[in-house]
């Protein structure tokens, strides 16, 4: 039975006060307490919800049953976003085959208690229907013609000294504006009343000048089968084809098991990057109550001193229509009919957004859940973070998303969890992984991110359990804390903007001369360790006032209070914000300009003066006097902030490097959350402004809760040590409900230990393997000597037989790993997760990994560069626990317990050859890793077991198993068999 829509208005407002895909948490009238037992272990509804492709094949109802399970109950996802893709996909998409397949979803789903987005496209980007990435079948367009993207075409005709122009304009679509325009003396002249609508003649005489040209701009079809993002209408149309499809079939689980809808990669660069609308002009006139056609040169040229005008006025509404076109267009619908929408822009990381996003941060006005997305191709979409978060600030959004690590390759375990906890220290509280494959053997963009990788399988569940609690504490309602605000300078942009620009419409086209607020949005997060707000034009106006020598936004839940705020790069601002600013800095806020200061008024160029007399003002002024930088840098804005902000929400010491952080207020209580996105361990001291009596530690690696030890004179100082890729939470006691923790799983302990061993170089490198599970799954450090000018560490992984170099480290002048020379190397393994690499007691390197207890030994290949091979001496070698036991000890005084190389004068000499590779290794296990016999171990029945390569080795329909030697992974748990 269908349910009315009317009911999903109520829905949506208890679903905005739970999270996107996770399920309501029972809020008391006083407070929403954080619980340790849920931290330890959070349930479903806070797991990650991936893409799911359904990928280049036929899907059937019990592989998608299988792999559904497996995503949710093995790798610890909380759900899926399925997303047909590839013209091999089938049955037809929203096809009644289509929708009883993904009702077979649902109703797996909805009985594993998971949840489900709706992907509204087959392929991306949304708003074909299938026409990229998917059948090739354009059908929107086929269904719509008159409401796909359209362009704007503009066509210029010379006209000589009072020459005059006498044409018929043959017109391809709507007609936008014609007039006659000046190119010496920007003088624009409107041609509406010289043009016959019934013969389209346009007769006008020139005056007696040189330089005009008649410009006749019109609106055409641009033959882009999307739909036309600016119009409100084409939209609905859009919806009434995909999103009410999924309604008609599956309404009773709106708002409960199918909880979201997601939109992927809509831009404005399409259309050349000329992207318009028919009814543009009519929508200019409503709002600025005169016509837009005498504007219209502006799009390309410099008019002289209403450029900057213009454009604003222009580029505005053009990004405000795309704004309230699409995303407003599908998130009303989703509010309607009980569910939240969120989804990305593509290409966020262009710093000019003008013709690519319009505005980035007010793309995320409307949602519920502003988004972006992080994949490969050496993007710095990082750098962006806080443009998307604070347009969550801005419009008192709780959730943000980003689509996440597609297209990166087969990156390692620790460099996801690197780039969330950077996304997470910037704004993000939702992480949606791309992605699972139906067809895993025709994997488009890796990586794949389920089971059935070996790269990932044995670590995946963990790494959701992290990404969970991270959603349990941070994706909930509170407010952001920061004490700098950074004036986000789309003014500028628009105001730097033209059509057609050098860089091409896919890179947006113009570089705006003297922008900076990326590299200023780095320097703050990454470099000094503060963090901020970016202030949208329009919520400074609307939503910030001054009181109390702050400047503070004063939205109901996401209030902030600033003591600081930079312009970045700012030549263009309207003078309401100038104002505004003028009066923040009058009561005490402290004001820095960078790179360039303010010189033009967006609004009209009768403000310039006044936008410049106020800048010179606070330059000038000899109390509170204003900073400009020309030349911004991380130290020269660390001077700055030395002077300005002195004490902070957060401040730093004694670390050689700041952590990332974001500070949260829920109900009242400090949550805050460090992570280390570098390279090398570091240990901060770190003092915070909170009312807590009493602060406590959340480790969301492992789910444990523990004491924070206090350091220090201040109030609030501490000290944390945190290795790369690791984070913690420091949260308020009084917001913790103790009711329980997670318990040590024996299965599942890791070890920590060190192997030192004496080497030396004959030819070429010295290879040292450890961690080895099988022939084809290892660690090698390769410390290599064959350019004696740049010794080097390279460290490898091969795994099921593919080999991977994880970076080129130059060694220290300090160290030596010279032929003929013995060096000593030790390597510290941390809980079988992180290792640091000494040379002769000097640290080189650090990382973090899956460096499992096993066998060690030496690996000695050849170089056809040089044709020669590599050759290498070892002796003493020996494993440490962290105990301080040996496990393992050979000083080769009488055998040799590896599987190759020869005893020469009491040391081993391995060395490679041209037709092989010579792989020495211990023939056993130390001892070290808990033992557990085969007729204890606790597995279910229904349970399957891998070895460390992902492959299955033991039946799961089989009752009597007889568990092989070495280890073995089951239920996630990683068991050594003897």
């Amino acid at each position: 039975m269908m349910r009315d829509k009317g009911t999903g208005i109520m829905r949506i407002l208890a679903l905005l006060c739970c999270l996107w895909c996770m399920s309501c948490q029972t809020r008391s009238e006083e407070s929403t307490l954080l619980e340790t037992k849920e931290f330890a272990k959070p349930s479903m509804s806070w797991r990650p919800i991936p893409l799911w492709f359904w990928n280049n094949t036929q899907v059937s109802v019990s592989p998608l049953v299988q792999q559904l399970g497996q995503m949710v109950e093995t790798d610890g996802y909380g759900g899926c976003a399925i997303l047909p893709f590839g013209t091999g996909f089938r049955p037809d998409y929203l096809s009644e085959s289509y929708f009883h397949l993904y009702g077979e979803a649902v109703s797996k789903a909805r009985a594993l208690g998971a949840h489900m987005s709706i992907y509204d496209e087959y392929g991306f980007p949304s708003g074909s229907m299938g026409a990229i990435n998917g059948s090739g079948v354009t059908t929107f367009m086929n269904n719509h013609p008159e409401h796909t993207i359209k362009r704007l075409d503009k066509t210029e005709y010379r006209v000589g000294s009072g020459a005059t122009f006498n044409r018929q304009i043959a017109l391809q679509g709507k007609l936008m504006s014609v007039v006659a325009w000046n190119a010496n003396t920007k003088e624009i002249v409107p041609l509406r009343d010289c043009y016959d609508e019934a013969t389209g003649q346009v007769t006008w005489t020139a005056p007696k000048q040189s330089g005009w040209r008649v410009m006749v701009c019109q609106c055409v079809k641009d033959g882009d089968p999307n739909v036309d993002y600016l119009s409100s209408e084409a939209v609905s149309l859009f919806i009434q084809d995909t999103h009410e499809a999924y309604y008609q079939h599956f309404a009773d689980d709106f708002g409960q098991t199918i909880v979201s809808t997601f939109f992927d990669e809509p831009t404005m660069y399409r259309a050349q990057g000329r992207m318009w609308t028919g009814d543009f002009n009519e929508q200019f006139e409503a709002r600025y109550g005169f016509s837009p056609e005498a504007l219209y040169p502006a799009l390309w040229y410099d008019i002289g001193e209403k450029t900057a005008y213009a454009r604003n006025l222009l580029f505005s509404l053009h990004s405000t229509l795309y704004s309230e076109g699409f995303m407003k267009t599908i998130s009303d619908w989703a509010t309607e009919h009980g569910i939240l929408a969120t989804g990305h822009q593509d290409q966020e990381e262009i710093v000019n957004p003008t013709g690519v996003s319009g505005d980035l941060m007010l793309v995320g006005k409307h949602l519920a859940m502003p988004g972006i997305d992080k994949i490969g191709g050496g993007r710095p979409t990082e750098d962006f973070y806080k443009v998307v978060s604070s347009s969550a600030n801005n419009w008192d959004k709780t959730f943000v998303m980003s689509e996440t690590y597609g297209a990166m390759g087969n990156i390692s375990i620790e460099t996801l969890y690197q780039i969330a906890i950077e996304q997470y220290t910037k704004g993000i509280n939702h992480l949606i992984p791309h992605a699972v494959w139906y067809n895993d053997g025709d994997v488009t963009f890796l990586p794949e991110l389920s089971w059935r990788n070996p790269l990932y399988n044995t670590e995946l569940p963990r790494f959701n359990a992290f990404l969970s609690r991270l959603n349990y504490v941070l994706a909930r309602e509170g407010r952001h804390v920061a004490d700098v605000a950074v004036l986000y300078p789309i003014q500028t942009q628009y105001a730097g903007h033209y059509f057609d620009g050098p860089k091409g419409y896919y890179e947006g086209g113009v570089k705006v001369p003297g922008t900076d607020y990326p590299q200023i949005s780095h320097y703050l997060t990454d470099d000094l360790g503060i963090d901020f707000t970016y202030l949208h034009p329009e919520v400074l106006d609307d939503r910030c006032t001054v009181a109390d020598g702050m400047l503070n936004m004063n939205n109901a839940i996401n209030h902030e209070h600033f003591s600081v705020i930079v312009l970045p790069g700012v030549r263009v601002i309207s003078l309401s914000n100038m104002r505004k600013i003028k009066e923040a800095w009058e009561q005490g806020v402290k004001v820095i300009f960078t790179t360039q200061r303010p010189q033009q008024a967006a609004d009209g160029a009768e403000g310039n003066a006044e936008v410049q007399s106020i800048v010179a003002s606070m330059l000038d002024a000899t109390q509170n006097k204003a900073y400009f930088l020309p030349s911004p840098s991380a130290s020269a804005l660390a001077e700055v902030m030395e002077e300005c902000l002195p004490e902070r929400d957060v401040l730093f010491s004694e670390g050689t490097h700041p952590f990332n952080y974001i500070h949260k207020v829920i109900d009242g209580h400090d949550v805050f959350f460090f992570g280390n996105i570098d390279a090398t361990s570091a240990t901060n001291t770190i003092k915070v402004r909170t009312t807590a009596s009493k602060l406590t530690l959340l480790d969301p690696h492992t789910g444990k809760t523990s004491a924070l030890p206090q350091r220090g004179s201040g109030e609030g100082a501490f000290s944390i040590t945190l290795r790369p890729s690791q984070s913690v939470f420091l949260v308020d006691d009084a917001l913790l409900l103790k009711n329980g923790t997670i318990a040590d799983d024996p299965s599942d302990k890791r070890l920590t230990y060190s192997i030192e061993v004496q080497a030396e170089v004959e030819q070429l490198s010295a290879g040292v393997c450890f961690s080895i599970t099988d022939a084809g799954s290892y660690y090698m450090w390769q410390f290599n000597a064959s350019d004696p000018k740049h010794p080097r560490l390279r460290p490898h992984r091969w795994l099921g037989g593919s080999v991977s170099l994880l970076g080129e480290v130059d060694l220290p002048s300090t160290v030596s790993i010279q032929t003929g020379h013995p060096f000593k190397i030790r390597l510290e393994i941390e809980d079988e997760a992180y290792v640091k690499t000494y040379i002769d007691d000097v640290l080189v390197d650090e990382r973090s990994g899956s460096f499992a207890f096993g066998r060690i030994g030496f690996r000695q290949a050849h170089d056809d560069a040089y044709g020669k091979t590599e050759i290498a001496w070892f002796d003493d070698v020996s494993i440490r626990l962290k105990s301080g036991s040996v496990v393992f000890s050979e000083d080769f005084s009488a055998s040799n317990p590896f599987s190759e190389g020869s005893i020469v004068s009491g040391r081993l000499k391995v060395a490679g050859q041209m037709s092989r590779d010579i792989l020495a290794w211990l023939q056993e296990t130390p001892d070290g890793i808990s033992e557990v016999k085969s007729e204890k171990l606790k597995v279910k029945n229904e349970e399957t077991a891998y070895n460390l390569s992902g492959q299955q080795i033991v039946n799961r329909t089989s009752s009597n198993r007889k568990w092989p030697r070495g280890i073995i992974v089951s239920g996630g748990r990683k068991i050594l068999m003897k």
